[in-house]
Formats: C-alpha cells, structure tokens, sequence
C-alpha cells in the first residue's frame, strides 16, 4: 500500500489515507466556508490528540500530500485543522501568518462598540427594506399582497433584533473600561 493515497470526491472534499507506521489513517479534506480544512476520520486520532498531532505531523511533510495540495490549487499555509495541533507542530512558517482577524478585531473593540457595530448593520437592513416597502406602495402594493406582508415582518423582525441590542448596550456587564472579550 502507498504511504499517501487520495480520491477526489467533488471540488469541495478530498478523501486521503495515510499510512503511518503499520496502520492506515484516513482524513478528510474539505472547503467550506472559504477555507480548507483538514478532518481525522479515525477514533484513536480523536480521541488522541498527541497521536493525532504526530501523524499530522508527518503528513505536512509528506511530498505526495504537498503535490495533491499543489494539483488542487490549495496553498498549505491557508489549510487548517479541526482539532487544535499547536502552532509548533505546523512549523515556522505557520507562525509567520497574519492575526487572526478574530483575536484582532476583539482586541480593539469594546463590547459596546461591537453592539453599536451590530445595531447599525440592522438599521441599515431596517432602512433597505423599508424602502422596498415603500416601493412596493407605491406601485400599488397594499397589506393585501403576501410579499408585501413578508417584507413587513422582515421589518418587525429587524426593529425586534435593534431594540434587544438596544437593551444590552444599557445592561452593565462590568463596572471597568477593560475590553470584554
């Protein structure tokens, strides 16, 4: 049996087996979500993260794995894992990557910018249907059409959602101006 094998499923999966020592490992490569990440199939692989990380590992330095990722146009620095491996594991040049834009943005926001943020993308949404509804009146369009009464509740939806925000951002989380996250 080779040490690296591969089907390609559709252009979103990749199913690999791997040969580590005498055993077979199988993962699953996927793209979701605008990245491709990298799935143990195998219960002793989940359940043992050191293991898994070792045989990980051993396949990032696997020149078949890294022609499959080449053929497939996916670049290894922006392939991810589902189960954490620790930055050492993935090598130098891993931890050379940008912040996470998560960890960036929770940095230097508060939690009430981040509602104030929230709020305004509603009341954008807010105000863009209700120029819709207001375009659908116009043409004539009255509580009798059914669309015209769905974008209504779309409407009520969003003022509901704005106004629980609303209370939060009134809710004290904490008595300092440390960030929250």
């Amino acid at each position: 049996m080779l040490e690296f094998s591969f089907e390609i499923i559709d252009e979103s999966k990749i199913n690999i087996v791997y040969q580590y020592g005498s055993s077979s490992f199988n993962f699953n490569l996927f793209f979701k979500y605008g990245v491709w990440t990298l799935h143990p199939f195998d219960g002793i692989l989940l359940q043992n993260k050191e293991m898994c990380r070792l045989i990980v590992a051993e396949l990032f330095k696997n020149k078949d794995f890294h022609v499959m990722l080449a053929r497939e146009n996916i670049l290894l620095s922006a392939l991810r894992t589902s189960i954490d491996l620790n930055p050492e594991i993935r090598g130098e040049r891993y931890q050379e990557q940008e912040p996470d834009e998560l960890s960036e943005f929770a940095e230097t926001h508060s939690f009430e910018e981040v509602l104030q943020i929230e709020q305004d993308f509603i009341r954008e949404r807010m105000d863009f249907f209700q120029n819709i509804i207001q375009k659908m009146y116009m043409e004539g369009f009255g509580p009798e059409d059914s669309d015209f009464n769905k974008v209504q509740a779309i409407i009520r939806i969003y003022k509901a959602a704005h106004d629980q925000l609303g209370d939060l951002s009134d809710f004290p989380l904490r008595g300092d101006e440390r960030r929250r996250w």
